[in-house]
């Protein structure tokens, strides 16, 4: 009845695909080489050219020839089994009741052919134990219900079932949402615009033209610098801001891609995000697993009162780039977002008015913390590269504003079963919303000459994927602190 299937033929270019993108090394080494030789500078034979190109695609070609074709999974009774390698073979078996998520996504080239990716995993594992990378949609549905058919059997022995009360939310697929919220293209286009992604973006170009840098001639690069120093400053300054505006316009595209036609849908145990064009993506979050929710706002998004809204889970989302921290709102008025997430998070109030400050005496403590390592680095920086080396002092006023900005960040506030706390960890804003039952520990800190200030920081950990999260306010009166410390432990009663 059981038998073992194949993965659809279409998971040969999906692995193709991830193989170029993990031999990405590999591949510029081979294209710097045969640059080098083409321009008279290489140390290689001619003969050899053929010999790299050969060996760079047997590279490329073996991983996913040798899995796609030893590629075996099947689905019984008991769970699903997983069986793959030649040299070294591996076989993987998940029982139904130990699985914690299921994720699907669908790659715009699998549409056609009506097959998705589903990534399987467990409670103890940090990534997915399975990656059924091309199966027909029906094997989603068809595990489900299998799924379900093992869970109710456990309800039915009255087992242990903690794992199998995450997995309900899995199950429940043919359930409308009771809520959904989406994201419109103007929102997404505000998100782009107001992200740091151009100056990932320049980092990636400038850190990829490295690279090549020996392949260009140093006559050519001289020339070309000459030539912009004779057409003058207002030149530079167009060329610099036409460069921006490219990488802005690449990071547009990138973002609209990766949240096209995004979606928040809550449904009774659970929440559903679904994103992308190129990829699209379906995560499930059970209720149960979360343990804190995020609002991130950049001194820009600050500014136009927009922030991020993440979420904190234990365990893992299938996926190790989300795995612990998800986004669930990638960009939303705060005033939106804190009218629409008590619809969605019961237990939660957001009391984001209420917050407390730390005393003002914190901030020269602040200004202290921030700049006190910066002045032996700016006097070595200065004498050993003088006079360019006194462009360091201006790290002295970028510091003192951002010993402001944190100060005027740092906030706390706490309700019988809620605590909020915020900070400025870098330079993005955070504040943590957090119920005291998912709190895994506190800690009141106090050193000898903040004993004399009479401050304190106080801090907690949460569950976040397989490590932790710490969350703290840094110098706030010792009274607040013992106030926040007593309110976590137990009550006597």
């Amino acid at each position: 009845m059981y038998e073992d299937r194949r993965l659809h033929p279409i998971a040969l270019i999906k692995e193709l695909i991830v193989s170029v993108r993990q031999s990405i090394i590999p591949i510029a080494v081979v294209i710097f080489t045969l640059f080098r030789n083409f321009s008279g500078k290489g140390i290689l034979s001619w003969w050899m050219y053929p010999l790299l190109v050969i060996a760079l695609i047997i590279l490329l070609l073996a991983p996913a020839l040798i899995k796609y074709f030893t590629y075996r999974y099947r689905m019984d009774d008991k769970g699903i089994r997983v069986k793959y390698g030649l040299f070294f073979k591996k076989n993987i078996f998940i029982p139904y009741e130990r699985i914690q998520t299921v994720q699907q996504k669908q790659w715009f080239f699998y549409m056609p052919f009506h097959v998705v990716q589903i990534l399987i995993e467990t409670a103890g594992g940090g990534k997915a134990e399975a990656d059924l990378s091309a199966v027909p949609a029906s094997v989603a549905q068809e595990l489900k219900d299998l799924r379900a058919g093992k869970i109710a059997e456990l309800v039915d022995e009255d087992a242990p079932r903690q794992e199998a009360v995450d997995a309900v939310a899995e199950v429940k697929d043919e359930e409308k949402p009771l809520f959904t919220f989406g994201l419109e293209t103007k929102e997404l286009l505000l998100m782009a615009v107001t992200s740091g992604g151009v100056f990932g973006a320049f980092l990636i170009i400038l850190a990829f033209g490295q690279q090549f840098r020996d392949l260009i001639p140093d006559d050519f690069v001289e020339e070309q610098f000459q030539t912009l120093i004779r057409f003058g400053v207002v030149i530079l300054i167009i060329i610099a801001v036409l460069v921006i505006l490219v990488l802005w316009g690449i990071s547009i595209v990138t973002t609209l891609f990766k949240y096209f036609q995004f979606k928040l849908m809550r449904f009774e145990d659970h929440l559903v995000v679904e994103k992308g064009l190129l990829q699209r993506q379906h995560t499930s979050i059970s209720l149960e697993r979360i343990q804190s929710i995020k609002f991130i706002e950049s001194p820009l998004r600050q500014m136009l009162k927009l922030a991020t809204v993440r979420v904190v889970t234990a365990g893992s989302s299938g996926d190790e780039k989300d795995s612990g921290d998800i986004v669930i709102l990638p960009i939303v008025k705060k005033a939106k977002a804190l009218e629409v997430l008590p619809q969605i998070l019961e237990g939660y109030t957001f009391p984001m008015e209420e917050l407390e400050r730390v005393p003002k005496s914190s901030l020269r403590r602040f200004f202290f913390i921030n700049t006190f390592w910066t002045i032996p680095v700016i006097l070595i920086v200065g004498i050993l590269f003088f006079p360019w080396g006194l462009f360091s002092l201006l790290l002295l006023p970028l510091l003192g504003w951002r010993a402001i900005a944190e100060y005027r960040a740092t906030g706390f506030y706490a309700t019988d079963t809620e605590l909020v706390l915020q900070g400025r960890p870098f330079i993005a804003r955070r504040t943590d919303f957090m119920l005291k039952q998912r709190v895994q520990s506190a800690k009141r800190s106090q050193s000898i000459w903040m004993r004399k200030g009479n401050v304190a920081h106080f801090s907690v950990l949460l569950k976040s994927g397989q490590t932790h999260l710490e969350s703290s306010v840094r110098y706030m009166e010792s009274a607040d602190a013992n106030r926040l410390y007593h309110w976590y432990q137990p009550s006597k009663r």
